[in-house]
């Protein structure tokens, strides 16, 4: 196995995992904010498309919606208690859009030279010391935020999944 199957496995398995949280929410468990001030899960899979979207868009990657800078900045992270999101998207079209940049940012990883793994990297602030560390990061991004997911199931009442 190439490094680049590894980092492309590794959003592969995160998106598994965030399937196996939110596939079996119902609309209103998808908004469901488990108290004041935290994020739904419509949020975390909207962020963690707009996420997937940056990094296929930094590798090259052109099969990419096009968002606004309003979506966007709906998404992004703000450090700051979260408002009502109950306005956010339904469940199809949120997970829709985190599936196909998650594909396309799948596809682009596998596509990456193998030297260039080593170059610095792009857009994760202090964890990542090379590329290889920032996809890698970006997969870890999605499994703590699958961790948020779990605990919102949690207060709807709903089994752990893994």
């Amino acid at each position: 196995m190439t490094a680049n199957d590894l980092l492309s496995s590794s959003f592969r398995m995160a998106t598994q995992m965030l399937h196996l949280m939110c596939d079996d929410l119902t609309e209103a468990e998808f908004q469901h904010q488990p108290v004041p001030g935290t994020n739904s899960a419509a949020w975390i899979v909207g962020h963690l498309g707009v996420t997937a979207r940056r990094m296929a868009e930094r590798l090259g990657a052109t099969d990419l919606p096009l968002l606004s800078e309003e979506f966007v900045a709906r998404f992004s992270q703000t450090k700051q208690m979260a408002s009502n999101q109950q306005e956010l998207g339904t469940k199809t079209e949120l997970l829709a859009l985190f599936d196909h940049c998650q594909s396309q940012l799948i596809a682009a990883v596998k596509t990456v030279a193998p030297e260039a793994l080593d170059g610095p990297a792009a857009g994760t602030g202090r964890f990542a010391t090379n590329s290889a560390e920032a996809f890698l990061f970006g997969s870890l991004h999605a499994a703590m935020h699958c961790g948020q997911l779990s605990t919102i199931r949690r207060s709807l009442g709903k089994p752990p999944q893994v």
